[in-house]
């Protein structure tokens, strides 16, 4: 059975900064290259001012769970380049990082993660970045958390 896999947006502002990311990715060989890239290359752009509340991008707080397992804490998904600490961060270059990309809250997108196999990441909530802050988007918007 095929599962249909939810709709990837994102805003306008993270577009280039996103197609850099994969082509540096491509360029080294990274593993997750051809699933980051997909994803990019599915996106539904849109303005930053019209971004829906829920939806996962670079700069944004997220807290998710894999299948039936408790909600993780909120992380900050950054940029490779940000990535300092693991205990509070999520790299877009990382399994979780990629499948969390673009998603809505509530959804749930299959993700594979190495020594432990598929899963089923699930969307639990995600609070927007604030203004001003660099490779994040612009407007500040509330903290959204589904119940499911």
């Amino acid at each position: 059975m095929i599962s249909a896999q939810p709709k990837v947006i994102l805003p306008l502002s993270q577009q280039k900064p996103l197609k850099r990311l994969v082509a540096e990715a491509f360029r080294c060989k990274h593993r997750l290259a051809p699933f980051l890239g997909a994803g990019v290359r599915s996106a539904v752009f849109c303005e930053d001012t019209v971004l829906p509340g829920d939806i996962v991008v670079p700069g944004c707080k997220v807290s998710y769970r894999l299948d039936w397992l408790d909600a993780t804490p909120y992380r900050l998904l950054v940029y490779p380049e940000d990535f300092r600490e693991e205990a509070n961060q999520i790299s877009l270059l990382s399994p979780i990082g990629v499948a969390l990309l673009g998603v809505h809250a509530g959804d749930g997108m299959p993700v594979f993660v190495p020594e432990q196999g598929f899963h089923t990441l699930h969307v639990v909530g995600v609070e927007r970045p604030t203004v001003g802050a660099d490779k994040q988007i612009a407007p500040a918007l509330p903290v959204v958390t589904v119940r499911l």
